[in-house]
């Protein structure tokens, strides 16, 4: 009997010391960099959404680069100006990289900021990811660190109002006669209506879409449908010489937004409309 408990000590001893010795454990809070989290292990980045770099290689910038992301590339707008790169889940990391091109590809004559670039070559290659408090991203590559920048939510654009046209495809609308738009709650117009200058618009968030006004079709034959309202009468007036070019990038357009001079930009497609309020 007591070589039994003689040979059962060392078991009990062995256990008591395994329960005292230190457990791994999550690190308390305000443990290292408390500002950030890993992001969510086994999930595929989604970086849908606006972002901008600040600071390249540690160093500032002299101005702020901003991408539009979708499910899979980072673009500065213009889109034709053919400055992005794609990304994508490796591994748990996130790798930034250039697609290869196929056939030619069309870019617009237009400048841009000039550390674009090197923004974009810096972000090339494989990351690990953690998130700050305020929704940003912290890229890291051994002693490589780079802050991806959350856009805040912008309150959505209202079109509403009356407008001049101030800009086109980047560059300043600076004829002499000037071009006035009006526009309520769903369709922007030219004066006077009765020059059939108008888009129908729909907006969402900062997604835009546009087109020309729908025309009922004509009653078939045979039809119990009371006959539709006469389209409304087309006066004879001559339309400023810039007009259908400025409705044209519009209808073109995808995205719609506030400027930093409390303007309004539609943009998209290789074709931009900058509005001021009057």
């Amino acid at each position: 009997m007591q070589e039994s408990a003689m040979r059962v000590m060392p078991v009990i001893l062995v256990a008591a010391l395994a329960a005292c010795a230190p457990q791994g454990s999550e690190p308390a809070p305000g443990g290292g960099d408390a500002a950030t989290a890993p992001m969510q292990a086994g999930q595929p980045y989604d970086l849908r959404g606006e972002w901008s770099v600040a600071r390249l290689n540690g160093q500032p910038l002299d101005t702020r680069i901003p991408f539009i992301a979708s499910s899979d590339t980072f673009t500065w707008e213009p889109a034709c100006a053919g400055q992005q790169i794609a990304y994508r889940t490796v591994d748990g990391r996130i790798e930034f990289y250039q697609p290869p091109r196929e056939g030619e590809r069309i870019v617009c004559d237009i400048g841009y900021p000039e550390p674009l670039p090197r923004v974009i070559e810096g972000l090339e290659g494989r990351w690990d990811v953690a998130q700050k408090d305020n929704g940003n991203l912290v890229l890291t590559r051994g002693e490589t660190r780079l802050e991806l920048e959350k856009a805040p939510a912008q309150p959505q654009v209202s079109l509403a109002g009356e407008w001049r046209v101030a800009g086109i495809d980047g560059r300043e609308f600076n004829e002499s006669y000037g071009l006035a738009l009006s526009a309520d709650e769903s369709e922007l117009w030219w004066e006077p209506r009765c020059a059939g200058v108008a888009v129908e618009y729909r907006i969402e968030g900062t997604r835009f879409s546009a087109h020309r006004p729908a025309v009922a079709p004509p009653p078939m034959a045979g039809s119990a449908e009371p006959p539709a309202a006469p389209a409304p009468a087309v006066c004879a007036i001559g339309l400023p010489e810039r007009l259908e070019e400025v409705m044209a990038a519009i209808r073109a357009a995808d995205r719609i937004e506030r400027t930093q001079a409390n303007g309004v930009l539609i943009s998209g497609n290789g074709r931009s409309v900058t509005l001021f309020g009057q």
